[in-house]
């Protein structure tokens, strides 16, 4: 099985480079398992395409990215800060 190779977009590398040491290993751990199955069963498709999708790394942490020519593209990491919010539940 092929591997694919990781890049990120300018935005998504300029999230990256400000992520916490825990935030930075989760991504990469993230990133690790998705170059060897990028479709993976988690991951959702947000084109008709197939290969620009969406996954969830950890319950703070998501990525938008594409798959193209053995790429894994990552073109946007999406951060959840739980500290504040709107509605509190009592989960």
């Amino acid at each position: 099985m092929a591997v694919f190779n990781v890049i990120f977009s300018e935005a998504a590398a300029r999230v990256r480079d400000s992520l916490t040491d825990d935030r930075l290993l989760a991504l990469r751990r993230g990133l690790a398992i998705l170059a060897e199955d990028p479709r993976s069963k988690i991951s959702a498709a947000i084109s008709g395409d197939e290969n620009t999708r969406s996954v969830a790394l950890t319950h703070t942490m998501a990525i938008e990215y594409v798959i193209s020519d053995g790429l894994l593209i990552v073109l946007v990491v999406h951060l959840v800060d739980t500290s504040h919010v709107l509605v509190e539940t009592e989960d």
